[in-house]
């Protein structure tokens, strides 16, 4: 990993704990006593995670598991039961030390890839496609709405017809 990337998280990092009012190295340290605590259930949850998409394969992905006694299947569904009220208590602690996020609509598409946009749709409608079937590739093709790419395409048409 080159230097100047490993600097940059380090400074995000900083920055959040900053932003969360905590010292980020200080969190550290404490962090390996909470993982160690909460492995088995954070090691068996990441698990299920990535073998379960549907029900029937969370089903068959703990059959697949040991029996659990009846004190650790007591925990694991205690654990369950109350875990969004642990969330909504640290998020909210947490919440509390954020900024406000930024007003305003957040923009969809970059100016280059804009230009480029307009530039697809072009070529597509003058090979024969559908103007608005041109703008709604263009929408799947890069993640965004309909109107951010219909937002960028009137843009160019008022910016191009500007006097230079």
């Amino acid at each position: 990993m080159k230097r100047e990337f490993c600097e940059r998280v380090i400074l995000e990092c900083e920055e959040l704990g900053q932003k969360m009012s905590m010292d980020f190295y200080q969190t550290m340290k404490k962090a390996p006593a909470v993982v160690e605590r909460w492995k088995p259930y954070i090691l068996t949850a990441q698990q299920v995670w990535q073998n379960a998409n549907n029900r029937e394969e969370a089903v068959q992905f703990l059959l697949a598991l040991p029996d659990l006694s009846a004190e650790e299947f007591e925990k694991v569904t205690a654990i369950l039961r109350t875990l969004p009220y642990l969330l909504r208590g640290l998020l909210q602690d947490a919440a509390k030390g954020l900024p406000s996020p930024p007003g305003g609509r957040p923009h969809g598409l970059t100016s280059d890839q804009s230009r480029e946009v307009c530039k697809q749709i072009g070529q597509l409608y003058g090979e024969g496609v559908d103007l608005a079937d041109a703008k709604l590739r263009m929408a799947q093709r890069y993640g965004v709405s309909l109107s951010t790419i219909q937002r960028a395409w009137k843009k160019r048409t008022n910016t191009s017809s500007a006097p230079s």
